[in-house]
């Protein structure tokens, strides 16, 4: 079976017969040196070199010293040598296109693993450290930091050096230390020590490396433009298909030889922070712009029945530039619109610092519904524009990725109406965007914490609404759940956004239910969602709710349905996925007392953020309900 991913890079399938049950993934697989041979089409020459080459395998084995480990150098050099033979030989050997391919790839990996077991023997070590900052007239040479750039930006110029350490009594001899970097990248050698080392000798080289103008950024080969509508990643860069990330930017090399055989030693380039209290932290040189620009809110909408809005959006600025940076910022914006200021200068002093400025953007009236604009940022410096920025995804003993999206705000008029004067109360969870989306459309919303719970004045509020898993991280709130069930029970209305099997550890609802340890979703997006009372008051104020307001979700229906449920609930909805029971336990309702408590699976918290229209109107019927 065949099939090709966008972008132009092919996988193939190839399924093995098997007579025998297998105990591991190697079984059937012939992983020896004479495996080889099925691809030599029985040439004699061949196989008797594969023999060879496996004897020296097996010499190396047999001296194999974990107190003396370089002992094993002659055989593994006698290996490595043999092994470039028969690349040689098959290079002038007349085979099948495939046979010659396949032999080549495995030839090529095991003349590596010679490499590596050598140098792993001799317990040779290498750095590649882009070189600190020269030390100020006046200050000691033994105080200086070891501390570098975070990034390096196009146009930039800075030196780095390469250091290998011999430990072992074996001599070995340089012949070359070079740096691998990519086309257009100059690099000048301006010291190089290729003096023999033997226990604990070391060998320095030290190169000068401009980075030119049109350099590309460190970033993923593969990318999508929409995170809320794209599930199929392009591959941007053919040429690394089936790699995690694009190869290392700068590759630093030692040449050196042995028992008569070249070997060589590698590793990338490296940065040097200083994170306390965690002392010296070595990462990846990697390439950014100069300017790293967002724009916040990434996704907005704008209400269509108000009339001229004015709202704020913020860019933020982050200088990667060592050292006095100056420039300006200003909006893209829409014909008609207008923006305040029209640009901000930009001045940074160092490496690093972060800089938001914010402007004030007013929308025309008469703007129709579900229609798209889009606010865009520029940042200039030193005659470039940027119109991009990163977010570091970083982890402690993990190297950092830059994710790049443009800085650029995606606005969608929606025409949906909420009750004037709402307040809302809002028990964060795990962590969502709900808050600020209620706020784009002019809903005041308080984040309530543990004292709120505990002991606040929780009728102040016309609607509480509880983020999504909140009942998984937030102890206070199973405490205090009895609170919240009085506030219903009082005249509140409580909206519970989609939990996990936590939820059914107590009776957090005011009627008995139960979600089940595996509980279902629907995850395709555009499954067809039914409402089961039409003429129920959720779909009549303040918005007319119909099916049309399901079209456009992002990612999924929901999350987390109920499985049962008490007859105090009543179910309004129901969809599911393809060959999928119907699912009912998405939006559950129950009157309490004086008020009313409603269970969502739906999500709610995807939707909103991404700034789609009908889920605006349901979720702001939810939060009204009981309060028109």
């Amino acid at each position: 079976e065949r099939y090709f991913v966008r972008g132009g890079g092919l996988s193939v399938l190839e399924v093995l017969p098997e007579d025998k049950l297998e105990k591991n993934p190697f079984d059937g697989i012939d992983t020896t040196i004479m495996g080889m041979s099925r691809f030599t089409e029985q040439n004699a020459d061949l196989n008797a070199m594969l023999i060879k080459l496996q004897r020296s395998i097996e010499d190396a084995l047999t001296a194999c010293s974990h107190r003396q480990p370089w002992v094993v150098l002659p055989y593994l050099a006698e290996g490595l040598r043999q092994t470039r033979e028969l690349v040689e030989t098959v290079n002038v050997t007349e085979l099948q296109e495939f046979n010659k391919n396949h032999l080549y790839f495995l030839l090529k990996n095991k003349g590596q693993e010679f490499m590596d077991a050598a140098n792993k023997a001799l317990g040779l070590s290498i750095e590649v450290l882009v070189d600190p900052p020269p030390v100020e007239d006046g200050v000691p040479s033994f105080s200086r930091s070891s501390e570098t750039f975070n990034v390096a930006i196009p146009g930039q110029v800075f030196t780095l050096t390469t250091k290998v350490v011999n430990p072992s009594p074996l001599r070995i001899e340089p012949i070359q230390a070079t740096l691998h970097v990519p086309k257009h990248w100059v690099v000048r050698v301006l010291q190089q020590d290729l003096s023999a080392l033997s226990h604990n000798g070391e060998t320095e080289a030290r190169f000068e490396v401009r980075v030119p103008e049109e350099a590309s950024y460190s970033r993923p080969y593969w990318s999508r433009q929409s995170e809320y509508h794209d599930d199929v990643y392009t591959v941007d860069r053919p040429e690394f298909t089936h790699l995690p990330f694009q190869p290392p930017e700068v590759v630093g090399m030692l040449t050196y030889r042995i028992e008569g055989v070249e070997f060589k030693i590698s590793q990338p380039a490296q940065t040097v922070q200083m994170i306390q209290p965690l002392g010296e932290r070595r990462r990846l040189l990697m390439v950014a712009p100069a300017l790293s620009l967002t724009v916040s809110p990434s996704i907005g909408v704008i209400l269509v029945e108000t009339g001229q809005q004015t709202f704020t959006a913020r860019a933020e600025v982050l200088n990667n530039v060592k050292g006095i940076t100056e420039g300006k910022v200003h909006l893209q914006i829409p014909e008609n619109w207008t923006v305040t200021p029209n640009e901000h200068h930009l001045r940074f002093t160092h490496e690093g610092e972060i800089q938001t400025f914010p402007f004030q953007i007013s929308v025309p009236q008469n703007l129709g519904a579900d229609v798209n604009y889009t606010v865009r940022a520029v940042a200039e410096y030193n005659g470039k524009q940027y119109t991009e920025g990163y977010q570091v995804i970083d982890h402690q003993d993990l190297e950092p990725r830059y994710l790049y999206r443009p800085a650029s705000m995606e606005l969608h008029t929606v025409d949906v109406k909420v009750e004037p004067g709402l307040k809302v109360g809002y028990i964060m969870g795990v962590g969502d965007k709900v808050p600020q989306a209620l706020e784009q459309i002019g809903i005041k919303v308080q984040m309530l914490g543990s004292e709120d719970l505990a002991s606040g004045d929780l009728s102040s509020f016309n609607t509480i609404v509880i983020g999504i898993r909140a009942y998984a991280v937030r102890t206070d709130l199973k405490a205090y759940n009895r609170r919240l069930l009085d506030y219903v029970r009082h005249g509140g209305n409580l909206v519970v956004q989609y939990q996990t099997p936590e939820f059914d550890a107590a009776p957090y609802g005011p009627y008995p239910y139960k979600m089940g340890r595996r509980p279902e979703e629907v995850s395709e997006e555009d499954a067809e969602v039914t409402i089961l009372e039409p003429k129920h008051p959720m779909f009549k104020s303040p918005n007319q709710i119909t099916s049309s307001d399901f079209n456009g979700w992002v990612e999924e229906r929901g999350s987390k349905f109920m499985t049962e449920w008490d007859s105090g609930y009543k179910p309004l909805l129901f969809c599911h996925d393809k060959d999928q029971e119907p699912q009912n336990g998405g939006l559950l309702v129950a009157d309490y007392g004086a008020g009313v408590y409603t269970y969502t699976a739906y999500a709610f918290y995807r939707q909103l953020p991404a700034g789609v229209s009908g889920a605006y109107r349901l979720f702001s019927n939810l939060i009204s309900f009981g309060n028109d």
